[in-house]
């Protein structure tokens, strides 16, 4: 008579998505290299000082410019530089690095979609930095510059939606922007003019409406525009009924024409590549 025996099966601990951990390297990357998030910490407070100064004395001599007061204008600048640090990661200029060394063959060979990993290591940074960032600029501004409250629950509850779409948006266009790397060989001027563009159409530096003539239209219906100035006015209340729909309808398909545009262009930036090395 023979006992059975029977082999123990052994199971392996399970694992984080691949996009997950990518997501959790990069904020780790970020604690590691912390002088260079701080750096990105201590900029943004700069521009909030000077532009927070120069709106306080337009404000001297009037009591509103445009539709805003100048309650609504400083917790316009707060928002506006605390969304816009949320993805103050260098997707440019780290994609055009890899180019230039040769590891960009690395991301070729790996069985990844390379739009999802750019994104994960976007949003890792962007927990840590960005994250960071915009709550010391919420703190500063509810204790300090004691900026509005949102115009109710409901517009808090689609503040936080339109972020979200604000955040993948931005991440688009300064992808698609990068992707020009694989053919020009140098990023310098497209990061500059990039950063302009962002700044200037999304709302960052003047509200859209205080545009002038012809960039008025452009910026209100560019894609730019649900980067900050959307998610602001949804803050605000400046968006209502019809309007709020308009607003977040189109920050959202334009959500899905860049999110398509992206994931078609880059398998293409990768057959055009030429590997500079040697």
């Amino acid at each position: 008579m023979s006992a059975a025996t029977s082999t123990p099966v052994v199971t392996s601990p399970g694992r984080r998505p691949r996009y997950l951990a990518i997501a959790v390297t990069a904020a780790q990357q970020a604690v590691a290299y912390r002088i260079n998030t701080v750096a990105g910490i201590i900029g943004n407070f700069f521009w909030i000082a000077i532009l927070y100064y120069l709106w306080r004395a337009a404000f001297a001599e009037t009591t509103r410019i445009g539709s805003f007061t100048w309650s609504e204008m400083r917790t316009y600048i707060l928002l506006a530089f605390g969304l816009n640090a949320l993805i103050g990661f260098p997707t440019a200029s780290r994609m055009m690095y890899a180019i230039r060394t040769g590891d960009i063959v690395i991301d070729m060979v790996r069985p990844l979609n390379y739009l999802r990993t750019q994104l994960a290591q976007v949003a890792g940074a962007a927990v840590l930095e960005g994250v960071t960032s915009f709550t010391i600029i919420l703190a500063l501004g509810i204790g300090v510059v004691q900026i509005l409250p949102p115009a109710s629950p409901f517009a808090a509850v689609l503040f936080v939606i339109s972020v979200a779409m604000g955040f993948v948006t931005k991440f688009l266009f300064v992808f698609l922007v990068a992707l020009l790397c694989f053919w020009t060989i140098n990023a310098v001027g497209l990061n500059w003019a990039q950063l302009a563009v962002v700044n200037v159409l999304s709302g960052t530096l003047v509200p859209i409406e205080l545009l002038p003539g012809w960039l008025r239209p452009v910026a209100e219906w560019s894609p730019l525009r649900g980067i900050v100035a959307t998610p602001v006015g949804v803050y605000l209340g400046q968006d209502t009924g019809w309007d709020l729909t308009l607003m977040l309808g189109l920050q959202a398909s334009w959500l899905v024409l860049l999110w398509t545009a992206a994931d078609r262009a880059w398998p293409r930036a990768f057959r055009a590549v030429e590997i500079q090395g040697g």
